[in-house]
């Protein structure tokens, strides 16, 4: 179910959205972004250790000049 403003409330909304590509492309930014910020590295988890739990969240953004419409994509804890 989309909320009020069109957005996807997870992944699996999003995948199946009609602007499945869109909303693709701005989680391929996300993840791009992180990456050359060096925000985080992959390392292999410990034993007996657990990983943070993460979610993708979803945003319609409308510029003030521009009627087109923007679509972001945040991977958060």
């Amino acid at each position: 179910m989309l909320t009020d403003g069109g957005e996807p409330k997870s992944i699996r909304e999003a995948m199946s959205h009609d602007h499945k590509e869109e909303w693709l492309e701005s989680m391929h930014d996300e993840i791009k972004s992180l990456q050359d910020n060096h925000t985080y590295d992959m390392v292999y988890l410990a034993k007996g250790k657990r990983s943070l739990k993460n979610k993708w969240v979803y945003r319609l953004k409308t510029e003030e000049h521009c009627s087109q419409q923007g679509y972001k994509a945040r991977l958060v804890l």
